[in-house]
């Protein structure tokens, strides 16, 4: 009877461990995300959960997720933002970086207010939300294509320009379904709930290969610890100078 039992016990272990090895290998194959020939919406929110209006932009957001032209012809970020920190709550997504990028649309007059929520479509400050006003017409539609191969450790990113211009590869994870107890600040004592919202960021500049081609290797950017439901990644491309987007692609990636 002891020798049927461990017997069973082996074999679920190698049912086990043939489950966990496969699902290894599937995670680990890589996944290519390539732009549409649609005209895109490059939504951006600036956010933070210091912020106590902030919600409802997020919640609006939200409702993208199961929208149809997602990832299509509408790609919406959520970037948190660090100068509401000081209030007493630490956002766990809010980065220097993208108060900076925030910071950078309104010195090149994109957008004439550093604010949360603060909304930028296609490179441009835009206050429909406010409003209820839709948005204006897309502008990215590039006719050169931008295909991004990620894998585990990095992500390949390949442009097809003859621009003479510096380019920037610019790499997001999104994370989906996450929930978050404020324990201080404005949102004092709230649960909030996020979508679309940037929990890795990694940019390079890219390089000029063979006159046409724009290629660059990033490292797999670095992600917040924190449960999500699932995840995306976008990859766009911009000038060194302006971080208004010339190209993106973007699709599920969990």
């Amino acid at each position: 009877m002891l020798l049927k039992r461990t017997t069973r016990s082996i074999h679920l272990i190698f049912m086990v461990l043939s489950i966990l090895v496969g699902v290894k290998s599937a995670a680990a194959e890589p996944v290519t995300i390539t732009s549409t020939n649609e005209q895109t919406y490059f939504l951006e929110l600036y956010t933070s959960q210091g912020c106590s209006s902030c919600p409802p932009a997020e919640e609006w957001i939200s409702q993208f997720t199961n929208h149809e032209k997602l990832w299509k012809s509408i790609i919406p970020l959520n970037f948190h933002v660090d100068y509401w920190d000081y209030l007493g709550w630490k956002d766990p997504f809010a980065s220097p970086e993208f108060s900076r990028r925030q910071r950078t649309y309104a010195k090149l007059g994109n957008s004439r207010t550093v604010a949360t929520p603060g909304f930028i479509v296609d490179g441009k400050g835009w206050q429909g939300w406010f409003r209820g006003k839709g948005f204006p017409a897309a502008n990215i539609k590039s006719p050169n294509t931008l295909t991004a191969t990620i894998d585990e450790t990095q992500v390949k990113v390949n442009f097809d320009s003859t621009s003479d211009n510096e380019l920037i590869a610019h790499v997001a994870l999104l994370g989906f379904g996450i929930q978050t107890k404020v324990k201080a600040g404005e949102n004092n004592r709230r649960l909030l709930n996020h979508d679309f919202v940037v929990i890795g960021y990694q940019q390079k500049e890219m390089i000029v290969n063979n006159k046409s081609s724009n290629i660059i290797d990033l490292p797999f950017p670095p992600v917040v610890d924190v449960d999500t439901a699932r995840t995306a990644m976008v990859v766009w491309v911009s000038t060194k100078e302006d971080p208004t987007p010339i190209q993106v692609a973007a699709d599920w990636y969990e």
